[in-house]
């Protein structure tokens, strides 16, 4: 699912100590499952088939568009959400650590608007541990006259279903 008309974006600790951010072009989320199949029968010994079915492992990629990298379009270019807004209750470490393994990631919402105008929440993260984690990002630059965007592409994995 791409959505392209994202109001913002809230990254961070809690819903009180997070980083909204604005300048978002686009958010897309598709479901990974590792095995191929998302849903497999159950193996049984007889005829008899249990009703259910079993879930084979899955998780979330989800892709965050900015322009540019910073919060919003005012901000201080030197201040950047991944490498300084703490994401972690347990500790004060960014969403993207330079220098060991990336922090789990506790509150990440988006809010979007509809093409009829309705607003809808995606909460991937409510002050829930080790479940959802930056684990890319890439940044194009263009310098040639009339080049709109200057994005950075943030991906990440999301062990939870969204609500």
């Amino acid at each position: 699912m791409k959505y392209d008309k994202i109001t913002n974006i809230k990254i961070g600790r809690t819903a009180a100590d997070c980083q909204t951010i604005t300048n978002v072009l686009s958010f897309t989320e598709r479901v990974i499952a590792v095995e191929g199949d998302m849903v497999l029968p159950l193996a049984v010994i007889n005829d008899w088939n249990p009703s259910g079915v079993h879930h084979s492992h899955k998780y979330y990629e989800l892709e965050m568009q900015l322009d540019t990298d910073w919060v919003t379009d005012t901000t201080d270019p030197a201040t950047r959400w991944a490498y300084t807004q703490h994401v972690d209750a347990a500790d004060t470490l960014p969403a993207i650590d330079e220098d060991g393994a990336n922090t789990a990631i506790e509150y990440f919402v988006v809010a979007i608007r509809e093409h009829d105008g309705t607003a809808e929440v995606l909460t991937y993260a409510d002050e829930d541990a080790n479940v959802l984690w930056c684990v890319g990002e890439v940044s194009e630059f263009n310098n040639e006259d009339n080049t709109m965007h200057q994005p950075v592409t943030f991906k990440f994995i999301c062990l939870q279903d969204v609500s």
